[in-house]
């Protein structure tokens, strides 16, 4: 008996930790069975005690009264425990319909993320290809560029390019580029671009193109060496910049040659630079003879191919870097070298004079040949006896009166250096 009274203590201990309803009714319960143990203590010794009768007596009155309501409050209890469990049973399986609504909705909802996302994708694959045609096409409108093979020939142009070319992509496209550089140093310029770019290096410079109209431009190019994946080169990336308006302040247009502003920039600069190093500079004028004859006869265009041709033959007879040929007027011309002495300038500038003649451009009216020939008046100074460009310059243009007496004849004079023991 007293097991099972621990027992049913045990079990109020747990009632009373999970309990849900109200603590006062299982309060009520655990005092109800608490108060049972005394009445059965008291039947227990009148047995003992061998009073059958009142023990009797005790179990058929307050006890079995005692006992009738501990029966209804654990009935309570036990009708409330199994209400909350068929409570428990009824929010599981609504929470389990729930949770298959949710699970349903979430579905649908993830369906139709799956679908907008899809559609953002879509669209936005569309939006970025757009982006990316008009990109192309601004880049083959605005940029001048050009893919070239490692022999140097065009592999793919932008119209942009060809626009400035004067052609379009057929004519350009499978033939040699020479990085677009088709004046008399262009073979020589791309030799020099190659050896640069094929070592890995970026080639950066000016180069000069005449179209088919003889008209000239200048770019400033850039070249760009492209790799693959083993750091090999496959090709070449050629952009350019047009820079002909610019070049046109300090450059003839017709003869691509530095023009008179320039003339008198780098004469003062090569004249400080003489006298700073002690050393000779020569400054010869040239002059077309019967020029205005030649116009008369032949026509002005005509006359613009000659003075073209004449520039190029005298750019073709430059020496070095530090030589420079400038169109300073009509057919006047102006050539610039140094460490030459009045000697060496004579036998310079009558090899100059007889390579114009043997280009053997037909000159009916001219008095001295059946070619177009040139005048030079050269004049040799040491500085610093004079170092005004200007005065210079009165020396070299009095040799020319002199060499235009005779035509197509060099006169040298100056000063020069004494070398001293």
């Amino acid at each position: 008996m007293a097991t099972h009274e621990q027992a049913a203590l045990r079990d109020f201990d747990i009632i009373f930790e999970l309990f849900l309803g109200q603590q006062a009714q299982i309060n009520k319960t655990y005092q109800r069975f608490v108060d049972w143990q005394p009445i059965r203590n008291e039947v227990i010794n009148l047995v003992r005690e061998g009073k059958q009768q009142r023990a009797s007596a005790i179990t058929t009155g307050k006890g079995a009264s005692h006992v009738a309501k501990l029966n209804r409050e654990v009935g309570a209890l036990v009708e409330f425990a199994y209400n909350k469990a068929q409570q428990f049973h009824s929010s599981a399986k609504m929470r389990k319909e729930q949770a298959l609504l949710t699970n349903y909705g979430i579905s649908i909802m993830a369906v139709i993320l799956v679908a907008l996302f899809s559609i953002y994708v879509v669209r936005s694959l569309r939006a970025a290809n757009k982006d990316r045609i008009r990109r192309n096409h601004f880049i083959d409108q605005q940029i001048m560029m050009a893919t070239i093979d490692k022999s140097g020939n065009v592999i793919d142009a932008s119209n942009a390019l060809c626009r400035f070319l004067g052609g379009v992509k057929s004519d350009l496209i499978g033939k040699h580029s020479q990085f677009f550089d088709n004046s008399p140093q262009g073979e020589q310029l791309t030799k020099g671009i190659l050896r640069v770019v094929s070592t890995g290096m970026e080639w950066t410079g000016e180069i000069q193109h005449s179209n088919s109209e003889r008209q000239i431009f200048w770019a400033y190019s850039s070249v760009l060496p492209n790799f693959n994946e083993n750091y090999k080169i496959v090709d070449y990336t050629n952009i350019l910049n047009d820079v002909t308006n610019k070049k046109l302040s300090i450059v003839d247009k017709l003869t691509a040659l530095p023009n008179r502003r320039s003339y008198d920039e780098i004469l003062s600069k090569e004249l400080r630079l003489a006298k700073r190093h002690d050393y000779n500079i020569t400054l010869a004028i040239i002059d077309i003879d019967f020029f205005k004859k030649f116009n008369d006869r032949y026509g002005h265009p005509q006359g613009d191919i000659a003075l073209q041709r004449v520039a190029t033959k005298l750019m073709e007879c430059l020496k070095r870097p530090s030589d420079y040929v400038f169109r300073i007027g009509g057919e006047e011309f102006a050539l610039v070298f140094s460490r030459a002495t009045i000697a060496e300038s004579q036998l310079f500038l009558d090899k100059l004079r007889t390579s114009i003649e043997y280009l053997h451009i037909e000159h009916g009216e001219s008095n001295i040949s059946d070619y177009l020939t040139i005048s030079i008046g050269g004049y040799v100074l040491m500085p610093p006896e004079i170092c005004d460009s200007q005065a210079f310059y009165v020396e070299a243009d009095k040799a020319l009166y002199e060499a235009k007496k005779q035509r197509n004849f060099a006169v040298v004079t100056g000063t020069q250096k004494i070398n001293r023991p």
